[in-house]
């Protein structure tokens, strides 16, 4: 699926807004494709530069590509992006991933709102529903494609997605929008924003969003029909611009609340008063609060001072994972611009998440369908790391980049280096080559190594090869492995950029990667145990079985493909965008897990190998009255 929009039926759209809100919405309207030369990024590098010069697969999309497409969501929108494999699985659960495979828990992307990391602490991935941001006040998306680790740190693995928002002076101003759709859907958005005395502004937002799970008419989802899922979200932001210092403040944050069918099981062994199965509905809520910044000091001869602190407290008490988490980043660096005629940046971070496990009651390990309990319900996560960058001008038309981050971690008590090395050569004033390798690692996770998953199941009156009938429960242990080495990926990649003034773009990118440690589950243990009577009536007895496993890392895989991205626009009011992208992976296992079944190393190449994506942007301009 590329977008929900496709799947809703907007049967009424409300607008109330100011002149203000108009002007902008025009100017929106009206703004021309950019050329290369023109087109500012910052994720691949961390400094603003030309998107001509960036030696990176990037793709930008623009806000206006976000409006036009009827995206409803951040991941809806980045169905625009080459490269990207976006999975919709339901109306608020997505799966996206860059140059890998996308299964569940994928974690080999960094994905950030104004370089505030959106990391999900319990798997160190994103939870795509759970993105605290106003897609009103998207300025623009930056996609980098391939290993950034060096600059950004962990899950910056295959890939950097930036959402970049509106300043406070250009956010929306006085706009109040409704919208009502089919399958329950309704939204509400409030923005506002202004000048406070001369050198700041302040702008702020607040959405409410409710929608049905599931935007089909097949019957098997028709049982869910009636559940709502409904999401609130707000941000405010201070940017404050005086002589060399620029400060920008933020807070927000956004609440999930969905409906969902509940059990326990009730073994008639244990609970003889109790129904077997009890059914019942209720709600999980998910949430992400935030508040922070950034500080930039712009010296006299160009050096700059940044500097990012940023305060996050998540939780959700979904049963597979029911935790809080307090987060605090910091991260501080400064850029030398002239070095000996060469840019130097340095830098170094720390993340401390305080994290805190539920601890269940032994009635919910018994009785709950599934549940994920940690070893220590309460850990101090710590990352610390440094880095440098540094862009040296070999010729006119040659400029290498060279880069390493060492990274330590006290999940596994290690440090990792992610080197990367990068070269853009300028073949004429618009066409430029580019070529890089990088190492990554994905940012370990307790959920990985010191939590057990467990399902749980129970049927009465189960017929068995003796002859005889028994109540029969059964339990599936998944537990975590702290003897696990880390995810490590290698990039080799290279591309090439043509543009033509504000007319046309067009980007060529190659890749191979190689990622090793996979995780998969093998099984260490099986038992089985019967005890006579006190059953339900026709059973003899109840069966106990249970079954455990433990995660391995014996995958690794090796891909290759490429990225194929044009933006034209042949009239003034006309924008052509077309993507195609080719991936394929090859999947290999060794060790006993593999030696009986190559299944598991095969469902890692069970992906799509051909995306193909296009947007047509027409703007119609009606004159007079």
């Amino acid at each position: 699926m590329r977008s929900s929009f496709h799947n809703h039926l907007f049967l009424c759209s409300l607008v109330a807004s100011s002149a203000v809100a108009d002007e902008d919405l025009m100017s929106l309207l009206d703004m021309p494709l950019a050329s290369l030369a023109e087109t500012k990024v910052m994720s691949s590098t961390r400094s603003t530069q030309s998107l001509a010069d960036t030696p990176a697969a990037v793709y930008v999309i623009t806000a206006k590509e976000i409006n036009r497409s009827g995206a409803r969501s951040v991941a809806d929108a980045l169905a625009l992006a080459p490269g990207l494999h976006v999975a919709k699985f339901s109306n608020y659960d997505w799966g996206i991933s860059a140059r890998s495979s996308n299964q569940a828990l994928t974690n080999s992307l960094l994905v950030m709102v104004d370089g505030r990391s959106v990391l999900n602490a319990m798997f160190s991935g994103v939870d795509w529903d759970l993105i605290p941001v106003s897609m009103d006040n998207i300025a623009q998306i930056e996609v980098v494609l391939g290993p950034v680790g060096t600059i950004w740190g962990g899950n910056a693995v295959n890939g950097v997605i930036n959402i970049i928002t509106l300043d406070a002076e250009n956010a929306p101003k006085g706009k109040v929008s409704a919208s009502l759709g089919n399958y329950g859907y309704k939204e509400v958005k409030l923005h506002h924003g202004g000048q406070v005395g001369e050198s700041s502004h302040v702008s702020g937002y607040a959405e409410y969003l409710e929608h049905k799970p599931w935007a089909s008419t097949e019957d098997k989802v028709q049982s869910q029909q009636h559940y709502n899922v409904v999401t609130g979200r707000f941000g405010a932001r201070l940017d404050y611009q005086f002589l060399n210092h620029t400060l920008n403040l933020q807070a927000g944050g956004i609440r999930s609340e969905e409906d969902y069918l509940w059990a326990n099981y009730h073994p008639h062994l244990f609970f003889p008063q109790r129904p077997a199965h009890d059914y019942y509905e209720q709600k999980m809520i998910a949430q992400e609060w935030f508040a922070g910044g950034s500080h930039i000091y712009e010296r006299a001869n160009n050096d700059r001072i940044e500097s990012d602190l940023w305060l996050t407290y998540s939780d959700n008490d979904g049963p597979d994972r029911n935790a809080h988490f307090v987060r605090f980043d910091l991260d501080s660096r400064y850029s030398f611009d002239d070095l000996w005629g060469t840019q130097f940046m340095i830098g170094g971070n720390v993340r401390l998440i305080h994290e805190r496990f539920h601890q269940y009651s032994r009635y919910d390990e018994v009785t709950a369908p599934y549940l994920r309990s940690a070893d220590k319900p309460s850990y101090l996560n710590q990352s610390y790391g440094i880095y440098a960058n540094w862009t040296i001008p070999v010729t006119d038309s040659a400029t290498l980049m060279l880069g390493n981050r060492w990274q330590y971690h006290n999940v596994t008590e290690d440090t990792y280096a992610q080197p990367q090395v990068r070269l853009n050569y300028k073949l004429a004033d618009n066409q430029t080559l580019w070529a890089g390798w990088g190492s990554t690692v994905v940012t370990p996770s307790r959920l990985e190594r010191s939590t057990t998953f467990r399902q749980n199941g129970y049927v009465e009156n189960a017929q068995f090869n003796d002859g005889n009938r028994y109540d029969y429960y059964y339990s599936y242990l998944y537990k975590g492995n702290n003897q696990l080495k880390v995810e490590t990926v290698d990039t080799v990649e290279a591309g090439y950029r043509f543009w033509h003034g504000e007319k046309l773009q067009l980007n060529l990118n190659g890749f191979y990667s190689i990622h090793e440690n996979i995780r998969a589950y093998a099984g260490t243990g099986a038992r089985q145990w019967v005890i006579p009577g006190d059953a339900s009536e026709g059973s003899v007895g109840t069966v106990f079985e249970q079954y455990t496993s433990e995660y391995v890392d014996p995958l690794w895989t090796r891909t290759y493909g490429g990225e194929v991205s044009a933006k034209w626009q042949p009239a003034s009011n006309l924008q052509l965008n077309a993507n195609y992208s080719y991936k394929k992976i090859l999947g290999y296992c060794s060790g006993s897990i593999c030696q009986a079944n190559s299944a598991v190393a095969k469902a890692l190449e069970n992906q799509p190998n051909h995306v193909v994506n296009a947007q047509a942007i027409w703007d119609i301009s009606l004159s007079g009255g």
